[in-house]
């Protein structure tokens, strides 16, 4: 991936979570950072977090970012299996976007009468 393709991956992960059947036939939609208000349903929003490049003499060889993606619902197990179908879709190599996609890190949360299921994933 090029470096400034990297700074665009949420588009990619956007597109990829979008194309999922199961994803995208249980929410109302997937947004950048937050959702517009009053979105009803579930949902995802989405935030790349960090982005960084590894460098030797010969110059960059590794280009490496961290993206959030949170599942919002009003029902616990649905926000559950969100979550999930998340991890299923994103995680692993993906010749076809051109990177590799890892969970780091997840959390849960409640919040404004939604559960709220927040996965890190690095991407490479």
């Amino acid at each position: 991936m090029s470096a400034e393709s990297k700074f665009k991956v949420t588009t990619r992960i956007r597109t990829a979570l979008l194309k999922s059947p199961e994803i995208s036939k249980n929410i109302s939609g997937v947004f950048p950072i937050v959702a517009p208000k009053n979105t009803v349903g579930d949902f995802i929003i989405y935030q790349r977090d960090q982005y960084s490049k590894e460098y030797t003499k010969m110059g960059i060889y590794k280009e490496q970012c961290r993206v959030y993606i949170t599942a919002i619902s009003e029902s616990y197990d649905k926000s559950q299996e969100l979550a999930y179908q998340i991890n299923e879709c994103l995680e692993g190599v993906h010749h076809d976007l051109n990177m590799s996609i890892k969970l780091i890190d997840s959390t849960e949360d409640f919040e404004d009468a939604k559960y709220i299921q927040t996965l890190l994933f690095e991407v490479e």
